[in-house]
């Protein structure tokens, strides 16, 4: 199938965070017990609290996003029950930091104040009294207690938090240098989404970006710029993006460097332990050839609680409501997004976004409205692109393209005209005008000559008939990126799709399942290609696990898949369902006539005639310079 990412950015994902699930002490609470249970929480934890709502589990009032409703479950543990998971006592201890109650955070962590037995508390307990003691103003004493417990904190965490925590003190030239200890010589990028250099890329960027926003508000602009220069070095094809931001760092445009606090600084130190935590649980869980499934209560647990300390860290938040999103808990991602201390533009995109998979358009139309209404100038760019991309899933047709040229007028640096002119063209291709789809496509290639667009241009081109042009891209970004699999994906698909040339996209996208087996969209291409050539059952098994595998999320376009296979096994009820679901899932326009069509009148097409498979060897899996 062809990849469809989120419409929206909610923002950079530095909290999201994986860990061990909850343990079997968790055992299920009565609701009688969840009422008696009334801890004190922080007027943070009270704004998220839901009214009326009762909830059997902790983990479901993580679901709902009600911060409130977890910690009085939590607290009602006993002391013994919470202790058999250190990150209990330390989300209470949190909420407690968040009210100004050190001696009762403390008291949680187990902390006294007798060196020799707090040295017996877990070293994340010990590093959390480090930043309650800079809470407490206790400067000196909180930097010395982090040095001393630092080393035992996750990958690079414990050096970024004394970073954090030496711009909170001021002491900006030390943070410097932790900043340029860190930094390597050479800064290698990624490939492509599944190199594992990604994750190493992810952390020296999160270096180098905090650095270069340090030193800009020093007022050492050039040294910043010099540094961030290091990030575009490391990925030339993005330099159209790389020199706008750069750019950003004189101007002072777009960029949100506010002077840090002490909260705020913790709640990003807290961030970083979060990510970390998820990584390692990603290569933990890759090495014993896992796969991460189902909702991460810890992580979701331990976002929470950041925002406890911060609020108003929009970051933060935004990586609460992408894992609800991932879920499909999407009334939770909307909560979160709507119980910030105030609202913004992008929390209201989010917001709208998530109400509307949740079937309340006329929520999300009105939180579209309020974005839109409260939005600044430097805002307003960012915002009509978000409501642009949810105009159509809306089919609000007239409102979308009345934000067109108003997006267009606003965009100013080359990369700010290229993302219009590619929400421009997302949005007439939804709508089935695949001709403006496809100038605007190659107005934002011009501009920012890049892997993505490229690819991006060669879709909109295939749906306006352009094949030839579409297929010499698609085959050229192959012969570059042989060993990515969404490159090698795009490319079977478009073959299988709109040529009749089954037998080698069946090849590619088998390179492709090879390179990415797990990958739901992947599968589903090569099921595709396995029910061109007429082996129903074998594609039938492929996109049925495509299927489970993006669960509890559903997709358009895996569910028609298996409306029409089901269709030809005559499953007509399944096939029905399958249909109905795949229009729930709000397909561009041209795509949703023709499942209604079906849903109305049934295929009419024959089931494909089966032939042999294509025969795939180490040779079929290169390609040559010839096939340009």
């Amino acid at each position: 199938m062809s990849l469809k990412h989120s419409v929206i950015a909610s923002g950079f994902l530095l909290a999201l965070m994986g860990c061990t699930s909850l343990p079997a002490g968790w055992a299920r609470l009565t609701e009688a017990a969840a009422e008696t249970a009334q801890p004190r929480l922080s007027k943070q934890a009270k704004s998220t609290a839901i009214r009326g709502a009762r909830y059997a589990l902790p983990s479901e009032a993580l679901k709902a996003g009600d911060t409130a409703g977890f910690l009085k479950l939590i607290a009602d543990l006993p002391a013994s029950e919470r202790a058999e998971d250190r990150f209990l006592d330390a989300y209470l201890a949190l909420d407690r930091a968040a009210a100004g109650d050190m001696k009762g955070a403390r008291a949680y962590l187990g902390i006294t104040g007798d060196e020799a037995a707090d040295l017996e508390q877990p070293g994340f307990y010990l590093w959390l009294d480090a930043w309650l003691l800079a809470l407490e103003g206790k400067t000196d004493e909180a930097i010395n207690r982090h040095r001393e417990v630092a080393g035992g904190m996750p990958g690079i965490t414990g050096d970024l938090s004394l970073a954090a925590m030496l711009e909170a003190a001021g002491r900006n030239d030390e943070a410097v240098a932790v900043y340029e200890a860190l930094t390597p010589e050479n800064i290698q990028a990624p490939e492509h989404e599944f190199d594992p250099q990604g994750i190493v890329f992810a952390h020296v960027s999160t270096v180098i970006v905090r650095h270069s926003l340090l030193l800009q508000r020093m007022g050492r602009v050039e040294e910043s710029q010099l540094v961030y220069q290091q990030l575009a070095n490391a990925q030339p094809e993005e330099a159209t993006s790389y020199a706008a931001a750069i750019d950003s760092l004189e101007t002072g445009k777009n960029l949100d460097n506010e002077a840090p606090t002490v909260r705020s600084e913790f709640a990003m130190a807290l961030s970083d332990v979060s990510y970390a935590m998820q990584q390692q649980r990603y290569i933990q869980t890759m090495m014993i050839g896992g796969d991460i499934e189902g909702f991460d209560d810890k992580r979701t647990a331990f976002d929470l609680s950041i925002l406890l300390m911060d609020p108003e860290n929009e970051n933060v938040r935004s990586g609460v409501i992408d894992a609800l999103y991932e879920e499909a808990l999407y009334a939770g991602a909307a909560h979160v997004a709507q119980t910030a201390p105030k609202p913004s533009p992008s929390l209201e995109i989010s917001a709208a976004q998530a109400l509307l998979m949740d079937g309340d358009e006329a929520g999300a139309r009105k939180a579209i409205d309020v974005a839109l209404r409260i939005s600044t100038e430097t805002e307003k760019l960012s915002t009509i692109y978000g409501a642009l991309q949810l105009r159509a899933l809306l089919n609000d047709k007239d409102a979308a393209y009345a934000l067109v040229p108003e997006l267009m007028k606003l965009a100013e640096n080359p990369a700010e005209q290229a993302a219009a002119h590619g929400a421009a063209s997302s949005v007439f291709l939804h709508f089935g005008d695949a001709k403006q789809a496809a100038d605007h496509a190659k107005d934002a290639r011009r501009l920012d000559d890049t892997h993505d667009r490229r690819m991006v241009l060669a879709d909109a081109l295939g749906r306006s008939g352009e094949i030839n042009e579409a297929l010499s891209i698609l085959r050229a970004e192959r012969l570059a990126r042989p060993n990515d699999p969404y490159t090698l994906n795009s490319l079977g698909y478009f073959l299988i799709t709109r040529t009749d040339n089954y037998e080698e996209g069946y090849k590619v996208l088998a390179r492709a399942m090879l390179l990415a087996e797990s990958d739901p969209y992947i599968a589903d291409s090569l099921g595709w290609a396995l029910f061109q050539l007429g082996d129903l059952e074998r594609a039938k098994g492929l996109i049925e696990s495509a299927r489970d595998e993006l669960l509890p999320r559903s997709h358009w376009e895996i569910e028609e898949h298996l409306g029409d296979i089901y269709w030809h096994e005559d499953r007509k009820d399944e096939a029905r369902t399958a249909w109905t679901t795949a229009l729930e899932n709000y397909p561009p326009n041209a795509d949703k006539d023709r499942i209604a069509a079906k849903l109305k009148e049934g295929l009419t097409t024959p089931r494909p005639e089966k032939r042999p498979l294509p025969a795939i060897s180490l040779e079929d899996l290169e390609v040559e310079r010839q096939d340009i």
